[in-house]
């Protein structure tokens, strides 16, 4: 089991109402995507070929989140196709969960580009995080 992501809060992440902007959140997630598939994947896998790209992100915003609060991202996958996924995400502290959100992920070549079956080795790592 991998332990969820810690971020930091950034005094640039925040805007002029004092809480993290909302576009920050998909930098929550994609920071959480390379947390969790770095240790299965490792850092010599070819994003290239047998890489996927992201098709869509959905969040539902819960709670702001302020410059001091302690935020982690818990990442799951929830679906598992032939040539895409869907992960799910928490953005949560001890007290509260600030958000929920889901991406639907495709196998993607880019240098042929096309969408292709998922990769032996990626359907492995997702199969580990499905719930």
């Amino acid at each position: 089991m991998i332990e969820p992501l810690k971020i930091q809060v950034r005094f640039r992440d925040c805007d002029s109402l004092g809480h993290v902007n909302n576009a920050v959140y998909l930098s929550f997630l994609e920071q959480a995507r390379i947390h969790y598939f770095e240790p299965f994947l490792g850092k010599d896998f070819s994003y290239a070929t047998d890489g996927f790209l992201l098709a869509r992100n959905e969040i539902d915003y819960k709670l702001p989140i302020l410059l001091n609060d302690e935020v982690q991202v818990e990442l799951w996958v929830s679906r598992i196709g032939n040539r895409s996924f869907d992960l799910r995400y928490k953005i949560f502290n001890r007290e509260k969960v600030f958000s929920e959100a889901k991406s639907i992920l495709v196998a993607f070549n880019t240098q042929k580009n096309k969408a292709i079956e998922i990769h032996p080795k990626v359907r492995k790592a997702l199969e580990a995080m499905l719930r």
